[in-house]
């Protein structure tokens, strides 16, 4: 095809989905990347079955099951009570060929299609490459981006702004982001030593209610991950401290074991949607395009379905399709799902395990455990948190007229 490079602004795993698509089907692509590597952080580690479906027509379904652990449960419990309730994954099986959570860090998944980038020619990954500037117009983008020898310009027919939650692209379309942040601080850290020695019984995947310090557990190849708040007067040096993070640990397990710490990291929660997912010629996706918490191990997984659908899209507009038909239904379909499932699942199991009320929490726990127990109930619900439903209700890449309908 004799047309400039299409432009991606973030090499993240939204960023690296998007390139992947465009290149494997002959586009040319070009990758901006601020940073001098791909990001080497973990943080997000859940696929979904939603998504291994979605990834595995490229391949990518089969490269992350070599390299993730199957976590086929999902438990609810109470730091003081115990279990009130286990979702078994395994309940899918006749829905879906991935009954279950794949645990594997972003950091592996932008590895792998990074190694695939470097193999294709038209593939164009630059790093300590910063988007500053765009300026739009009936034929393309024209884009400003910094790097280490100065400043430079690019041309493409469309700019894809997958720069996270902080996005430049989205802030320099001027497009809103409402949606609120939480007052409070989490902290995510990580230890090598094994948890099943405490707990034989612990699934890979748990979220612990308690009105004091709730705590999200989870495992992934290379360590063991913990989730918490910290207390608003406590200062980020002091939650950071290697002994006080440690304390937590040896408290939840009623331990006095020494638990080294591979990762520390401190951020607040947002559930943020931006207004539009796309102006003229410049489209958001995943961060860019929406925040939420972190609970249920939505974002990753919905900013993949993004770019799926986007990817799609895109090849049909240049293939000659048409550009407002396609693009408005991208932004109606995927903002669609970030306000019904994303934030819903997210904001549910927030509240799960942070309720203060005792008796409203033992209600919303009775309310989980019903859920659980009631296998036609638990089925919906898993179809729902594994982003099956949002793309059988929704579609992936579904053509414009499909709206109409």
């Amino acid at each position: 095809m004799g047309m400039e490079p299409i432009v991606i602004a973030g090499a993240g795993p939204v960023g690296m989905t998007v390139a992947d698509i465009l290149s494997a089907k002959g586009v040319s692509v070009i990758v901006l990347e601020k940073d001098s590597q791909p990001s080497k952080e973990w943080r997000a580690s859940t696929f979904h079955a939603g998504t291994l479906e979605l990834l595995e027509p490229a391949g990518l379904a089969d490269e992350l099951m070599r390299r993730g652990l199957v976590a086929e449960k999902v438990q609810y419990l109470d730091r003081k009570d115990g279990l009130y309730a286990e979702f078994d994954f395994r309940l899918l099986k006749e829905e879906t060929k991935y009954p279950f959570r794949l645990q594997v860090s972003q950091a592996t998944y932008v590895e792998v299609i990074f190694e695939r980038l470097k193999q294709r020619a038209n593939a164009d990954v630059r790093f300590q490459a910063e988007l500053i500037d765009f300026q739009q117009d009936s034929q393309g983008v024209t884009v400003t981006i910094e790097t280490p020898e100065g400043r430079e310009q690019l041309r493409t027919p469309y700019l894809i702004g997958t720069d996270g939650g902080r996005s430049t692209v989205r802030k320099k379309l001027g497009v809103t982001f409402d949606g609120y942040t939480h007052e409070e601080r989490w902290m995510l850290n990580a230890t090598p030593v094994d948890f099943h020695q405490y707990n034989p019984n612990l699934a890979y995947v748990n979220y612990i209610s308690d009105p004091e310090q709730f705590l999200f557990i989870l495992r992934v190849p290379e360590a063991w991950r913990f989730l918490y708040p910290i207390p608003p007067e406590m200062s980020d040096q002091v939650a950071r401290d290697s002994s006080n993070i440690e304390q937590t640990m040896q408290e939840v397990f009623r331990t006095t074991d020494r638990f080294p710490i591979i990762e520390n990291t401190i951020y607040k929660i947002h559930q943020r949607v931006a207004g539009q997912f796309y102006q003229g010629r410049v489209v958001l996706v995943g961060d860019a395009a929406h925040l939420n918490s972190p609970m249920g191990g939505l974002g990753l997984n919905s900013g993949i379905h993004d770019a799926v659908d986007l990817g799609i899209r895109l090849l049909r507009l240049l293939d000659g399709a048409d550009r407002e038909a396609e693009l408005s239904t991208y932004n109606e379909l995927r903002r669609r799902v970030a306000v019904d499932y994303v934030k819903e699942i997210s904001e549910k199991n927030t509240q799960v395990v942070k309720e203060k009320d005792p008796e409203y929490r033992k209600q919303l726990q009775k309310e989980m455990a019903e859920l659980a127990n009631d296998p036609v109930r638990a089925i919906k619900w898993m179809l729902r948190s594994a982003m099956i439903s949002s793309v059988r209700e929704q579609g992936i890449g579904k053509p414009p007229e499909a709206l109409q309908k």
